[in-house]
């Protein structure tokens, strides 16, 4: 007995003891409290006496438990439940980079204390292979399901607008009517949108809208893909030898991380295909099969046209790093080649690239080769462009929830994967490009999780432990400040305004299916299911007009809605503050 009550009351363990009872009380406090913990009133609405005494009580209470249970590491639990709450909670409130950066460093300075000695015991917990499976397959499953419910309620509560979830629409409706991916609505006239981008990858979501032919398919079949992506990602760790507990940890890194989820807020693109399908290039490479490398790497340059930038850095990767030399120069040179001859095809017959994504590298008329020989003889200007200020929130978004493995290496050949992070994403003037909120880093992720799993593979088994640790933490924490806002707020939205948004759909289900419309942004998703459907500021005419009146974006039309009463066009319906939809005079 006197052997637990002085191991009981070892320095660090009333650390531990206080730390929890601490984080405990305060979680309390701020649960009761009317006074967010953000205001400077909030410390001076306690009652410092009180506090004082239930603090003290809390910790007795903890001393009692542990007095009770003195080989169950119950300090140690309960700091480490008890922090994770309260932070949890303090992410739920102020949902900032910075304070979830200070809340991760803590965390990480948590887990050096937790993971040496195995202080939570974990060593005696085990998973079987079985049980992994089991795991990470219900990880892919919220993650689904987040980006699901996520995508449908930005639709449902008329959030998505035209560029660039109604062009896709619309290019499903012709698909599935005529087998070609036309689209009225993108460059406002009826043209192919690979003459936009080269995306023939669309068709393998064809037959599930052709079942099922909805917008909400096409949202959820993107969830599809990107849970998908947990498959060849699992294979590829299992392959590489990581435990199975390091497996799981990386499960929940992806299943949590805010670039996969919040990559969805604008709807689907099809560089959510870039992640299942990257990492099964990867998986076919370290598994020697060949075949079906080269299978998945076609499959990659049907994403788009600068997919395949991708897979050359990926050949460089695979001369350099693996020395296989045949197999790295064929993936290269395919990827400059398809890359070449996709460009000019976008140039001689289809609507150009856009390089304007790139307009801190464009000089007079140098276009694209201005760009590379800019690259090629003024590294540093590159590098000023690249290293900004206002890049450092997306950056760590992206480090952080992978632990800052893809940098955990010696080998400095495994930083050409990083290479495509600086060009897609670092390196440009185009905000969307570096921002977690938009599809433009499924490409670099891939790269990076790839990188992830083979660093973590030649890591010493604590630095192992401790960084796909610190993924996991810092993932879970960076979802409470990205994506789990915006499911909170698309669920309010749906909730509150579910009458609202079935006025506004009854309203325009009376326009005939088979007419010619235009319509304001966010009302062309939900009737682009039809031959001609254009913007409203087009200048194509059309057989009825729909204007988007709620009060926030009624002004917006003003001027163009009495142009359209002064050529004479007729009130079709007219429900006030929702929807007013005209038709054209020549219409009998």
């Amino acid at each position: 007995m006197k052997e637990n009550l002085k191991s009981c009351f070892e320095i660090d363990k009333l650390i531990q003891r206080f730390i929890a009872a601490w984080c405990g009380l305060n979680f309390y406090i701020m649960l009761k409290s009317s006074v967010a913990f953000t205001d400077i009133k909030y410390a001076f609405n306690i009652d410092v006496v009180d506090y004082a005494v239930v603090l003290f009580a809390a910790f007795g209470l903890l001393s009692a438990v542990c007095i009770a249970f003195p080989k169950r590491m119950t300090d140690t639990w309960a700091m480490s439940l008890l922090f994770a709450l309260f932070s949890a909670y303090l992410l739920t409130v102020e949902r900032d980079f910075w304070f979830c950066l200070s809340l991760i460093i803590l965390a990480a300075i948590m887990l050096v204390f937790l993971l040496k000695d195995d202080k939570l015991g974990l060593s005696k917990i085990k998973f079987g292979n079985k049980l992994t499976v089991a795991v990470v397959a219900v990880l892919a499953f919220v993650l689904f399901s987040v980006i699901a419910l996520l995508t449908c309620l930005r639709y449902a509560t008329y959030s998505s607008p035209n560029f660039d979830f109604g062009l896709f629409v619309n290019m499903f409706h012709h698909m599935r009517e005529t087998g070609l991916p036309i689209t009225s609505s993108e460059r406002d006239r009826l043209l192919s949108h690979f003459a936009v981008h080269i995306s023939p990858i669309y068709y393998l979501l064809l037959p599930l809208y052709f079942v099922f032919p909805s917008p909400y398919t096409l949202q959820i079949s993107q969830a599809l893909v990107l849970a998908g992506g947990m498959l060849p990602l699992y294979l590829l760790a299992k392959h590489k030898g990581l435990s199975n507990k390091a497996i799981i940890l990386m499960a929940v890194a992806y299943a949590f991380s805010p670039v996969i989820i919040c990559g969805t807020s604008y709807d689907i693109h099809e560089n959510c295909f870039l992640v299942p399908l990257l990492l099964w290039v990867f998986y076919f490479f370290e598994r020697e099969k060949y075949l079906f490398m080269y299978i998945a790497t076609a499959f990659v340059f049907c994403i788009k046209e600068d997919a395949c930038l991708f897979v050359f850095f990926f050949g460089l990767f695979a001369v350099l790093s693996r020395k296989k030399y045949l197999h790295g120069i064929i993936l290269s040179v395919a990827s400059v080649a398809y890359f070449v001859g996709a460009v000019s095809l976008l140039m001689h017959f289809g609507d150009g690239v856009l390089s304007s994504h790139y307009s801190n590298y464009m000089y007079e008329d140098n276009g694209l080769m201005g760009m590379v020989r800019i690259i090629l003889t003024n590294p540093a200007y590159v590098f000023s462009q690249t290293l900004k200020v206002e890049k450092l929130p997306y950056l760590m978004y992206v480090l952080m929830p992978l632990g800052f493995l893809p940098l955990a290496t010696r080998k400095v050949s495994h930083f050409i994967l990083i290479l495509p992070f600086m060009l897609f994403n670092l390196m440009t003037s185009y905000v969307y490009q570096y921002s977690i909120d938009f599809q433009y880093t499924y490409g670099a992720i891939s790269c990076m999780l790839y990188l992830y799993v083979i660093n973590a593979s030649e890591l010493s088994g604590k630095a192992r432990r401790y960084m796909t640790s610190l993924a996991a933490v810092a993932a879970v924490m960076c979802f409470f400040v990205t994506a789990l806002p915006k499911l909170e707020a698309y669920t309010k939205r749906y909730v509150t305004g579910k009458e609202e948004f079935e006025i506004i759909d009854t309203a325009l289900d009376t326009i005939p299916d088979d007419a010619s419309v235009k319509a304001s942004t966010f009302y062309v998703p939900h009737i682009a299911d039809r031959h001609e459907i254009y913007e409203i500021n087009s200048k194509n005419e059309t057989e009825y007009v729909v204007f988007d009146v709620r009060p926030a974006l009624v002004h917006e039309t003003d001027e163009l809605r009495a142009e359209y009463f002064a050529m004479g066009y007729e009130v079709y319906q007219d429900v006030e503050n929702y929807v007013l939809i005209l038709k054209n005079p020549a219409i009998k």
